[in-house]
């Protein structure tokens, strides 16, 4: 079995500087604000130029680097890091363990070899474009996976290695083979490779791939992190690179470095393969970050958002999902009263008239949103919540056809929201609870249905004439029927009157309604409807 590692080098660092416009190739430290010395302990390469490395103080740095940026560690930028780093790795398989911050190890047990190589630099670039750059390795067991992502630049593949539980002595190191042989026997004996750099070996890998023979031979020694002890023994024995030491016999290895030197044998030699510990895809779809600084403007804002979206949309289709409302909150600087409550948060919700996974549509009607919205604090946090659905495919009807650019089509329906408000658009549709006038508003289909029939229902009776919105009347009763009501269009005695009819729904929920209507018709003329809404009266309509 093969295994791919993905290394994203100084994790914390990128995490950091991912959320931030403008960071690249400049000098950046990195602070832990939890430690009781403000120290460095991850830099960059343009930080390491001035002589800036872990372990300085920050003035220290700072006077070294007068023009060093200066960020904070925080864990919810990590942890945003780290799940955008597992997407991409559950994109080749779905066998993936989170090793440790930066790491993940991927099993890539049925999975098609063929254009691994391709996939991996996918892999790669999509790390790029979410912000994070990253290296692959790939070979037979994660530890050996792990070091050839190290020595990589961007994607490596090491062939498979066939070990024997002895291998060559190293020239100048006291230890006696167990069976007499040759130099030429001895040179026999070291693990063979299945496929070599030149082509494609009896392994069946799609890429081209180092020999892990070459590729143990330049790997120093020290970069295999053996203990300190081990290390200062090899060093006296002359071996400086794991090739060196793969090549002794295991058996005079286990006799003079004990289980130490067992284990890193085993290491080194692919004959230790653990198992992964895999991890289960989030079902949650939210991003959130607090920021080092207040933000009282829209262009970094939107820089974040963007960030979030890359990765939240890279989530949803992975698993077939796609993005049905957006719910944004932005934690601000001051409290706000309003009407008497605290208000710690804006919050923006907005439904997606034809939900997609695409983080440009999904900006552009965010972004939009934004424009219109603003806040008297500023901003400390921010928090995005995608609410995801099944992805719906229906093949169109003969006499069907769909929006020519649904995408387009958003952006103007949240263009109307920034103005009319997101309650206000989408297309009426009446409650089921009977309640009259009682509509909702309903997402807009993304297909233009076949007209119907054109001729309408028989009516009956008179016409009503609704007043928009109804009038509010002063009414007198008598015996619990009206006798006499006056509003802003008419008024006077009534003549006759029919009803009461009542009508109720809801009556379970805080939202219930109860109603009485009656038909009155006026002495000096003219028929209206009287409603009587629990204790306010209104003239709804007139009689044609």
């Amino acid at each position: 079995m093969m295994y791919a590692v993905i290394d994203v080098p100084r994790f914390a660092l990128q995490a950091v500087s991912r959320m931030e416009e403008g960071l690249m190739g400049k000098p950046i430290a990195l602070v832990d604000a939890s430690l009781a010395k403000s120290s460095v302990i991850d830099c960059s390469i343009g930080a390491e130029r001035s002589a800036v490395f872990p372990g300085l103080s920050l003035p220290q740095a700072i006077a070294r680097c007068p023009e060093l940026i200066v960020r904070y560690r925080s864990e919810k930028a990590e942890a945003s890091a780290g799940r955008a780093l597992f997407d991409c790795a559950y994109s080749l398989s779905p066998q993936v363990e989170e090793t440790y911050s930066g790491v993940c190890t991927i099993g890539l047990d049925g999975v098609n070899r063929s254009g691994l190589d391709e996939r991996c630099e996918e892999i790669v670039s999509a790390l790029q474009g979410l912000g994070l750059k990253g290296r692959m390795g790939v070979s037979i067991t994660p530890d050996l996976a792990l070091l050839v992502a190290r020595e990589s630049k961007r994607v490596k593949v090491v062939g498979e290695f066939i070990s024997h539980d002895r291998g060559d002595c190293v020239p100048g190191v006291a230890i006696a083979k167990t069976d007499p042989q040759s130099a030429a026997e001895a040179e026999h004996e070291w693990p063979a490779m299945v496929a070599e750099m030149e082509g494609i070996g009896r392994s069946g890998l799609g890429p081209p791939c180092q020999s892990l023979k070459a590729f143990l031979g330049s790997l120093p020694i020290i970069a295999a992190e053996p203990s300190e002890h081990l290390h200062s023994i090899l060093t006296q024995w002359g071996i400086d690179s794991a090739g060196a030491f793969v090549g002794l016999y295991r058996e005079e290895v286990g006799k003079r470095l004990g289980k130490e030197g067992l284990d890193f044998w085993d290491r080194l030699s692919g004959r230790e393969e653990r198992p992964l510990r895999v991890s289960a895809l989030p079902e949650y779809y939210i991003e959130s970050l607090d920021f080092e600084y207040e933000i009282d403007t829209l262009e970094p804002l939107l820089f974040i958002i963007r960030r979030f979206l890359d990765s939240l949309c890279l989530r949803l289709s992975r698993v077939a999902l796609v993005a049905e409302s957006l719910n944004l909150e932005l934690r601000l600087a001051d409290i706000q009263l309003d009407d008497g409550e605290r208000v710690e948060a804006a919050r923006l919700s907005l439904r997606i008239p034809d939900p997609t996974c695409d983080a440009n549509a999904l900006f552009s009607l965010l972004s939009i949103r934004l424009e219109n919205m603003g806040t008297t604090s500023a901003i400390v946090g921010i928090s995005l919540e995608i609410d995801p659905v099944e992805r719906n495919e229906n093949q169109l009807g003969l006499f069907e056809s769909s929006l020519k650019d649904p995408h387009r089509f958003s952006q103007t329906l949240a263009q109307l929201a920034g103005i009319v408000g997101p309650d206000n658009v989408g297309r009426p549709a009446l409650e089921a609870d009977g309640r009259p006038d009682g509509i909702r508003m309903e997402r807009l289909p993304s297909t233009v249905p076949q007209a119907g029939p054109t001729g309408g229902r028989k009516s009956y009776g008179m016409a009503l004439r609704r007043f928009r919105p109804p009038l509010d009347a002063d009414v007198r009763t008598r015996d619990r029927r009206p006798v006499w009501f006056h509003c802003s269009r008419a008024g006077g005695a009534i003549g006759s009157c029919q009803g009461p009819w009542a009508h109720s729904g809801q009556w379970w929920e805080p939202g219930g309604w109860n109603r009485l209507e009656w038909d009155v018709e006026l002495r000096t003329g003219g028929v209206y409807r009287l409603v009587k809404e629990r204790s306010r009266w209104i003239v709804e309509g007139m009689y044609d």
